[in-house]
């Protein structure tokens, strides 16, 4: 219960608490059209002076609204108001459609007051009316702006996703250079020295030695050539995500693409009560409950088609508007066989106009709202891959940079190792001759000159 209040109070306190545009094509028209059906049912007026009770009341009601939303509802736009100043604009904007109309009526006019009539319908259609449109609208409102939040968030990890994608290309091709200049190199090396010793050597064991040694030579040169052929494949490509439109406009609803039982139910409850008790009392209520049942129980199996779009879906669309008008139209005819013998019933036709347009208006709801609940779903699911893919790419990135700096040090390490040696038998063999000693000079000299130009190269990198 709490949750359901506090979803509430999210939903119908702030922006939407008050809007000009769903009074005048939500609440008003209902509110008017009932107004002047009462009168008419109250007092046998001609049209005219039912019209001029009904619009003194609907003018009284946009001023009291207008007044109290500035001064009671002033920062909805910025902050969630609390609840009983929406409730003092929503049940005051009721009390006092209905109170105008019946000082009108009786004082101007001298019709009878009747003010239970005018009062329990208004303050209960307009009351709550108004507080379901705030909480839909503001429910759409809300989850707009959470869908621009998103679009915002996947625009930011779009663009770092490219950033990796090209550092990503960049230590590949540094990969790539370190395998092609330093690594590959140095093993070719090692096997043409190890070819060398096999031809010299006549001794077995060493040559079975060597030959152990040539084979391993291979082996890691082959794995190094593997892993250039796998650096030098194509990265996993990275798809951009791709985001519903944001700037949704209410005008697109127009055409519904959804029909809702629950709320075509409660509008047609809704507007059956504020109709019904005024014109023909409780047992008008009652006939207008089991009319709004039976009505739902006719859409709710071609709601089901639309929304699992089962076949025939393009058919159910057209056959809910008309077969809502037609099941109106026929209970309407029948009231009086099932026991519903109401002093003043509504025209067939007319009820079922009034109908089919309540009808309209709950698809337009429901349409706005199944719109953006699977657009926020749809790029909630689309920022979780984004961002697993981004944490991907990341990670592939410092594995490459750690493969790279390790080949790096790791070459220059067997450098510095290879000078050691070098001169460790130039030490630690008397015997050698001169000429030995300077070729194994002369490579030392050039392994440290390579390794001289490693370092560089990791400090530019570094940098």
């Amino acid at each position: 219960m709490r949750f359901a209040i506090q979803r509430f109070r999210y939903a119908a306190t702030g922006r939407w608490a008050v809007s000009i545009r769903t009074y005048l094509l939500i609440v008003f028209p209902f509110g008017y059209l009932t107004a002047i059906e009462r009168e008419l049912a109250l007092n046998d007026v001609s049209i005219s002076k039912a019209v001029s009770i009904a619009i003194s009341g609907e003018l009284a009601c946009a001023l009291y609204i207008f007044i109290t939303q500035a001064v009671l509802l002033k920062n909805r736009r910025i902050d969630l108001q609390p609840i009983w100043k929406c409730a003092v604009v929503w049940i005051g904007a009721g009390f006092f459609r209905g109170l105008i109309t019946t000082i009108y009526a009786g004082w101007g006019l001298d019709y009878d007051f009747v003010l239970a009539n005018r009062l329990v319908p208004g303050i209960t259609y307009t009351a709550a009316t108004m507080s379901l449109v705030a909480f839909f609208f503001g429910s759409i409102e809300r989850k707009r702006t959470e869908i621009k939040a998103l679009n915002s968030l996947g625009n930011i990890l779009e663009q770092e996703q490219s950033n990796l994608n090209q550092l990503e290309l960049q230590n590949r091709s540094q990969a790539q250079h370190v395998l092609k200049t330093q690594l590959l190199p140095q093993i070719d090396s090692l096997q043409d020295g190890i070819k060398q010793l096999l031809a010299k050597t006549d001794n077995n064991d060493d040559s079975d030695r060597l030959t152990e040694l040539y084979q391993q030579s291979l082996a890691v040169s082959n794995s190094l050539k593997s892993q250039k052929t796998l650096i030098n494949s194509n990265p996993e490509s990275s798809t951009n995500q791709s985001y519903g439109p944001t700037n949704y406009s209410y005008w697109n609803a127009l055409l519904p693409k959804t029909i809702s039982v629950r709320i075509t139910f409660l509008l047609l409850i809704l507007g059956s009560f504020s109709g019904q008790y005024s014109r023909n009392g409780i047992e008008g209520v009652k006939a207008g409950f089991i009319g709004a049942v039976v009505l739902t129980i006719f859409i709710f199996p071609l709601a089901q088609i639309i929304k699992r779009n089962m076949p025939g879906k393009s058919v159910a669309y057209p056959l809910a508007y008309l077969g809502a008008f037609t099941v109106q139209a026929i209970y309407n005819l029948m009231q009086p066989k099932i026991g519903f013998n109401l002093s003043n019933p509504y025209p067939p036709w007319y009820s079922g106009i009034k109908t089919t347009y309540g009808v309209y208006i709950a698809s337009i709801i429901a349409s706005m709202l199944v719109y953006v609940q699977g657009t926020f779903k749809d790029m909630v699911e689309s920022g979780k891959k984004l961002r697993t893919n981004v944490d991907r790419l990341n990670q592939e990135n410092l594995a490459l940079e750690q493969s790279i700096l390790e080949s790096q040090f790791g070459s220059l390490q067997g450098k510095i190792s290879g000078v050691t040696m070098a001169l460790h038998m130039m030490g630690s063999m008397p015997s050698i001759d001169q000429k030995r000693k300077s070729e194994l000079l002369a490579g030392a000299n050039k392994l440290l000159d390579e390794a001289l130009r490693n370092l560089d190269s990791i400090r530019g990198s570094a940098i």
